[in-house]
């Protein structure tokens, strides 16, 4: 049979147009992929369109958990919006380890990110770290199949990724230059954020004032990892801040956490800050990435614009803050250090202090006692702390607390290792401020309100014998003019109803023992057992006395053989008069 020339020619032109504009150009194109890699290109569109996207994943999975080992998603460049993702897509083909999806996606006109990971994505399953199910594929798996379940460099150049549309492509340097374009119209731009950041502002808000947070970081239900929060610097509350339960996943690994959301402040002071560990982070991924990694971090827009005058930042380093009564910070190994103060009236404090702890028990701690009771009136107690980045020991305290006029003492002690620039894991987010800073928050606070306090110089202080090592004996005297009641606060040790290194107070005259530190009259002084305190009032005649304090060849204040008290600045014996 012959086909006429004329009727062939005709029918080739018929069918021409629509081969040729049947298919669509395109938009972007990805493949010959590396592990452990992003890579981002776009496109844009002046139409609106309906799209069609085809790419592949590694799918080692069996059964039920036959989801992508990697990942695609696409993003609207303007509001940051999700559009499409593989883990959405039609399959249509499947090999051993490779599965094609396929998708139309209607767009409006504008600028599109389109991602593809090849991080193992491993959040779809449940409590194991390959995405294995059952005794046998958990006690095998890598025999037969390798760490990832014979994932292979091969399987990575065979995936793809195609997005067909009438637009024009963009490379991953034009996509960059919209992600800065979106950030610089905003408030306050703490995005693409390195591993061990701590970004923070001072931001003076002149009238109300409605902002919208967009914020991307690490959190598990266990704890927070990079994160970020606005505290009212006068009150220290947090008015915001990006936690686990306050988020939604960001897509990628589970441990990426996102919130886009609308807060209202009042005028005031705030601190604004976010805060990275020592991994996962921008460019610096450990596992999959979230899907809008170039906003990891937290940025701040005007809801209205026209309120851009009612707000004022200023750098952290310039801000001072002139209520500072105390500042013991950037505490090192086996340090013990004390401050001072005396409040003239009533006063609202804030107390800001960094430590470490574990288990329900402190080892850098601080604390506040009344200088004439030796009351402890505050202390860093491990449930009162919250985590302060880095290693989980890292704790902190941010609190108020309302002293009433009198004499004080601030204290800070360390142990033997894990402080400020002598790290043994991941330091605090804060370091330079390990120790504890405590500032007034009273609106009409004036410097005459508050001053130092020496202990030396004040009379109400008898004897002050403390800080005693390992085989001494210190001797120290005092007199009172009438019969009164004192407070004796002595520290030392004791076990067994035995005391090795104790206090006893004699009058000078008779040389008989009015009061003695024996085992039955301590308590627990916090750390080993036989830390032992005597914290009280004992009745004297008027007249001299002598005070003794004696130690054995172990276990004294710098030389400990065991857990130190919880106060061991004062190992030793401290004699105050109750009455003014």
């Amino acid at each position: 049979m012959q086909i006429n020339p004329n009727r062939f020619y005709f029918l080739l032109i018929f069918l021409l147009p629509l081969f040729v504009f049947g298919q669509q150009p395109i938009l972007t194109e990805m493949n010959d992929f590396y592990p452990d890699e992003l890579i981002v290109k776009g496109f844009t569109l002046t139409t609106p369109q309906e799209i069609t996207v085809t790419a592949s994943a590694i799918t080692p999975y069996r059964g039920r958990n036959n989801f992508p080992f990697t990942q695609a998603w696409i993003i609207d460049s303007k509001t940051r919006d999700l559009v499409w993702t593989i883990i959405d897509a039609d399959e249509i083909d499947r090999s051993r380890r490779i599965t094609t999806f396929e998708e139309k996606v209607q767009l409006e006109p504008g600028n599109y990110e389109v991602y593809y990971s090849t991080f193992a994505n491993y959040q779809f399953f449940d409590g194991n770290w390959y995405g294995r199910n059952g005794f046998w594929d958990n006690l095998f798996g890598n025999v037969f199949y390798g760490e990832n379940w014979g994932v292979s460099r091969r399987d990575y150049r065979d995936v793809f990724l195609v997005v067909k549309g009438d637009g024009n492509q963009v490379d991953a340097g034009e996509v960059e230059v919209w992600q800065e374009s979106k950030k610089e119209g905003a408030l306050l731009d703490f995005g693409a954020l390195r591993d061990e950041v701590f970004k923070r502002k001072i931001m003076k808000v002149n009238e109300p004032v409605k902002l919208k947070l967009y914020a991307i970081g690490e959190a598990r239900e266990d704890g927070k990892y990079d994160f970020g929060w606005i505290k009212n610097i006068k009150t220290r509350e947090k008015v915001w801040e990006l936690t686990y339960r306050e988020s939604d996943p960001a897509g990628g690994a589970r441990k990426n956490r996102f919130t886009e959301t609308e807060i209202e402040l009042n005028p005031g002071l705030y601190e604004v800050a976010f805060v990275t560990d020592d991994s996962h982070s921008y460019r610096r991924w450990n596992s999959a990435s979230p899907y809008d990694p170039a906003f990891w971090g937290l940025t701040i827009w005007l809801v209205d614009g026209n309120t851009r005058n009612s707000i004022v930042f200023k750098d952290i380093e310039k801000y001072e803050d002139k209520n500072v009564i105390v500042e013991i910070d950037r505490v090192g190994d086996s340090d013990y250090r004390s401050k001072g103060f005396s409040l003239k009236r009533e006063l609202s404090l804030n107390i800001y202090a960094l430590g470490e702890g574990r288990d329900g028990e402190m080892y850098d701690y601080g604390w506040i006692v009344d200088a004439n009771t030796r009351e402890k009136i505050w202390e860093m107690e491990y449930y009162d702390t919250e985590n302060a980045g880095g290693a989980e020991k890292n704790r902190l305290v941010d609190t108020q607390f309302l002293l009433a006029a009198g004499n004080y003492i601030a204290y800070y002690v360390t142990d033997g290792s894990h402080s400020y620039s002598e790290w043994n894991s991941g330091q605090p987010y804060d370091p330079k401020r390990w120790g504890i800073t405590i500032s007034v928050l009273d609106d009409n606070f004036t410097e005459g309100d508050v001053t130092d306090y020496d202990e030396s110089d004040d009379e109400s202080v008898l004897v002050r014998i403390t800080r005693i090592g390992d085989d001494d004996r210190a001797r120290s005297g005092f007199s009172i003019e009438k019969d009164q009641k004192v407070h004796i606060y002595a520290i030392g040790e004791g076990r067994g109803n035995e005391m090795f290194d104790y206090a006893w107070v004699e009058n000078a005259q008779t040389g008989r023992i009015v009061w003695e530190m024996t085992y039955r009259k301590t308590e627990r002084a916090g750390g080993a057992s036989k830390n032992r305190l005597f914290d009280g009032n004992i009745f004297l005649e008027a007249g001299e006395y002598n005070v003794f304090y004696k130690s054995d060849d172990s276990h004294s204040f710098a030389d400990w053989n065991e857990s130190p008290p919880h106060d061991p600045i004062n190992w030793g014996i401290t004699i105050t008069k109750l009455e003014k």
